[in-house]
């Protein structure tokens, strides 16, 4: 009987373990966009299980040895993928990431021109291989080509290892870049065999554009307050691991401009985000060491390995109403969530900011974000939109979000919420009419409406006609972004910037600083004295 049960205690101990095993395997697949596709097999999605033993060992690892005495061996920052070296012929390899609506967009492109460009090779030419390379699950290897945006495409010509970035996507532009001959084109018996993934056949600038700009989706409001936070959380500490050093310059650190940007991003985080959510661990944690942490890549992931059990759990993976059912997509949604949080922390929070009153006016938290989505983030597309909006005073910005140091109106603080609400609402109609677009359908006002959130159904009482309430737009967003509770017993205090510039606010922030703690030293005081006349009344 005992060894019976000793028996069934390993088999469930192995079902478990085989679980889990599976479990690992399929976020791991997530992170692919072209691997297990059976519409994918033309391209050769590079995963290590089916890699020669040599990008990962055998002479990289001596070699890595000498190079780094005393030290162990990490395997990732030295795989070297066998198509990147000068053994082969002409290929193509794209470095992209599967959250990267842009990529995603492209995929059907690429496997079309793998296609067009074989079927139309010279009879004495080789095959073209294809490749993709996911940094979701690669970073290494994308950090040690410099890629800088997804997706990112090179040609290498047949042995040589010179990478020549591809911009205009036809397969006479990729064979002249790689030194081959094609034969004439034969439209109409390419498009019979490529069909809907040629998407017509023709290479345009509509074609090639992303599906998701800043994770901007119509129905993104659907999912619950817990939904919306731990998406954001997850993007966020995705971001810290995966986005931060993308644009590094050569030597490996971030510049003068890239570390401000940062250090201001975290700062911003710091008083605007719930008191009570769990991330501040790890922003509170690298706030104390940022001039460590900015030291290196390898110093950024330890920070965030050492708090992501606590922050994020199990979870690996975004909502399914974020993701849009896409697996391992969700980033630039949950980091869109994240700005919506922000941006009722600022309404919520900015009277619990003790020092730098300045950091806190809405003009400066707009300028925060815009120069930490120019650093650190990778989509291009998204990039260029947003800072393009942004320095052309888009939605008014530059003047709505202007207020006086000392004693800005109440009402002022809600003109970024809403300034950021009325972006959204922008990228939301211009999804739609590239949507509408792509099928050669001119959007109508009915459907272009349909992007406009929250919808009637969510809030009655926000449009009425085509008038919005923006006191009841504020309260929807509150809602929706910010938990229920006390949220602003904990003060914060931020440090003041260095420069002449600054001095006088300096000295009003010094002067509401004295006059704060001393009337709470007044308050203690008289609190105390109440509490021993009570306590006299008492023994008496």
């Amino acid at each position: 009987m005992q060894l019976f049960s000793f028996l069934l205690h390993l088999l469930l101990l192995a079902v478990a373990a085989l679980t889990i095993v599976q479990g690992r395997e399929a976020d791991d697949r997530s992170r692919f966009l072209y691997a297990d596709d059976p519409a994918a097999t033309d391209i050769i999605d590079y995963q290590l299980h089916n890699a020669p033993s040599r990008d990962y060992s055998g002479d990289e690892r001596r070699e890595a040895s000498k190079n780094q005495p005393g030290s162990e061996y990490d395997e990732e920052q030295h795989i070297k993928p066998y198509f990147l070296t000068e053994q082969n012929g002409p290929r193509v390899v794209q470095f992209y990431s599967p959250w990267c609506g842009h990529c995603q967009s492209f995929k059907s492109k690429y496997i079309a021109l793998y296609r067009e460009v074989n079927r139309r090779l010279v009879d004495e030419q080789t095959e073209v291989h294809f490749y993709a390379v996911s940094c979701s699950v690669h970073h290494w290897v994308c950090l040690q080509h410099n890629i800088k945006g997804f997706p990112t495409i090179f040609a290498f010509k047949e042995n040589s290892v010179d990478p020549h970035q591809l911009t205009e996507f036809t397969a006479e532009n990729i064979a002249v870049t790689l030194g081959v001959g094609l034969k004439s084109s034969l439209r109409d018996a390419i498009e019979n065999d490529i069909g809907s993934d040629a998407e017509g056949g023709e290479e345009s600038e509509e074609d090639f554009r992303p599906i998701d700009i800043l994770g901007a989706t119509i129905d993104g409001m659907s999912r619950t307050r817990e939904s919306v936070y731990r998406d954001a959380a997850l993007s966020f500490t995705y971001a810290l691991k995966m986005e931060i050093f993308v644009n590094r310059d050569g030597n490996g650190v971030l510049d003068t401009n890239q570390r401000d940007a940062f250090a201001e991003w975290i700062d911003l985080l710091y008083w605007t985000l719930p008191p009570t959510w769990i991330l501040h661990t790890l922003i509170n944690d690298i706030r104390v060491n940022l001039d460590a942490v900015l030291m290196s890549e390898n110093n950024m992931q330890l920070m965030v390995e050492k708090h992501d059990d606590v922050v994020n759990g199990m979870r690996t993976t975004w909502s399914a109403q974020c993701s849009k059912g896409v697996e391992g997509a969700g980033y630039l949604c949950g980091l869109w969530s994240l700005f919506h949080i922000i941006s009722i922390g600022v309404i919520e929070r900015h009277r619990a900011v003790l020092g730098a009153r300045d950091q806190i006016l809405t003009k400066n938290v707009a300028l925060t974000l815009r120069n930490y989505i120019e650093h650190f983030i990778s989509c291009e597309e998204c990039r260029h939109y947003f800072v393009d909006m942004f320095d052309s005073c888009g939605f008014n910005h530059c003047r709505r979000l202007e207020q006086s140091q000392k004693l800005p109106p109440p009402e002022s603080w809600q003109e970024f919420p809403l300034w950021l609400w009325e972006v959204h609402n922008h990228i939301n109609v211009k999804l739609v009419e590239a949507k509408l677009k792509s099928s050669n359908i001119v959007a109508s006002n009915n459907e272009l409406n349909t992007a406009l959130w929250p919808s009637m159904e969510q809030c009655p009482q926000c449009k009425s006609g085509d008038k919005w309430d923006t006191r009841a737009v504020i309260a929807h967003l509150k809602k929706e972004y910010w938990p229920k509770g006390v949220q602003n017993f904990r003060f914060i205090v931020l440090k003041k910037k260095d420069g002449p510039e600054h001095s006088s606010s300096n000295r009003s922030n010094l002067t509401e600083n004295l006059i704060f703690f001393a009337g709470s030293a007044i308050f203690v005081m008289w609190c105390s004295k109440k509490q021993k006349r009570h306590n006299k009344q008492h023994i008496v």
